[in-house]
């Protein structure tokens, strides 16, 4: 109960955020720039409608994700304002799964709006609603709420600021490790396969869930690989919130 009245709070508070208001506009104004896009493209108008519709959820979210998930720690600490939270029933366990917990319900309601305007854009322009666009944009959204995860850990132990640089850093190494893991291959150093292994397992492998090729018509969701990678990000973001929570708990305010 303590973590759901967390956990509440955290919604209404970022939910209210002009700024994340402002970022919303930003988002769909670029929705919407994909019809000029489509427009200029030779019979490629579903495409990229949908294509640049999905990268600029997964832009904007990640702004969303990153800044608010390391503010959401900080803001309390700066201001003091833990005093007054734990000096009530509430663990230091409690008040990082309720902050994530809000945040997650603000990032679904935010995401779902958008894939949602982005779905009917794609159905009444180009006359092609797609059931994997929405799919696309629950596994945007199981991406970002790992670099939110990410995020708070490192909330726990540097600033604000540069814990959304990592948080960042991180989505973006997640969308190349697969790669880099690939390329490593291709020499003949052991040391640098060794490190480029230890990084694939270290960083989140957020393109494993990338779906959009499939979105195009480029191919087909492998489900049962989408369903393995889907169990292991959330696993991944689990453990991250558990670190968070060791590293809170022996912090001295």
């Amino acid at each position: 109960m303590r973590v759901a009245a967390v956990a509440v709070n955290t919604f209404r508070e970022t939910i209210r955020d002009r700024i994340l208001g402002v970022i919303i506009l930003f988002a769909l104004a670029m929705i919407v720039a994909s019809l000029w896009l489509a427009s200029i493209s030779l019979g490629q108008q579903d495409r990229m409608i949908k294509d640049f519709g999905l990268v600029a959820i997964s832009l904007f979210g990640l702004i969303v994700a990153a800044f608010v998930a390391a503010s959401l720690v900080r803001k309390e600490v700066e201001k003091r304002t833990v005093f007054i939270i734990f000096s009530k029933p509430v663990s230091r366990s409690e008040f990082i799964w309720g902050k994530f917990l809000g945040l997650a319900a603000t990032m679904f309601t935010v995401l779902a709006g958008m894939t949602v305007f982005l779905f009917v854009l794609a159905w009444v322009v180009a006359k092609s609603p797609s059931g994997s666009l929405l799919l696309a944009g629950l596994l945007i959204y199981l991406q970002l709420l790992v670099v939110v995860a990410v995020t708070m850990l490192f909330a726990t132990m540097t600033s604000a600021i540069l814990a959304s640089v990592w948080g960042i850093c991180v989505y973006a190494a997640g969308q190349l490790s697969h790669n880099v893991l690939s390329l490593s291959r291709l020499g003949h150093s052991a040391v640098t396969h060794a490190a480029s292994v230890f990084v694939f397992y270290l960083v989140p492998n957020l393109s494993a869930v990338d779906i959009r090729a499939a979105v195009v018509g480029e191919g087909a969701v492998a489900w049962t690989s989408l369903i393995a990678w889907g169990g292991y990000l959330i696993a991944y973001l689990v453990i991250a919130l558990f670190v968070a929570t060791w590293i809170f708990r022996r912090k001295e305010f």
